[in-house]
């Protein structure tokens, strides 16, 4: 079996991002560009997004998800509950390393 390195694998992830949130993602569907399902355990919904195609806003396979405010808002250790907590998108990392 070929050993491909994260970047290589990321890459040709993104090349087929359609086939693989069919495959994965099976309960979302595409709208326009983009895969819309409930979350990245395939629950159905239109929370997570992922980028079909690469545009001028970002790359293929650039995912976003919209989590709802209470699973944003938990406490960390050494912090008051919810403070510096905010209902805030949460994004995968590109192959750099650097958030998409």
């Amino acid at each position: 079996m070929e050993r491909v390195d994260a970047s290589e694998l990321a890459h040709r992830l993104a090349k087929n991002a359609e086939a693989v949130c069919r495959h994965y993602l099976s309960a979302g569907r595409r709208e326009g560009a983009y895969w819309l399902v409930g979350d990245a355990r395939n629950t159905p919904g239109r929370s997570m997004f992922v980028r079909l195609k690469e545009t001028a806003k970002g790359p293929a396979g650039k995912w976003t998800d919209y989590v709802a405010p209470r699973v944003m808002l938990r406490p960390r250790a050494g912090r008051r509950c919810c403070e510096g907590s905010a209902a805030s998108p949460q994004h995968n990392l590109s192959p750099s390393g650097r958030v998409a």
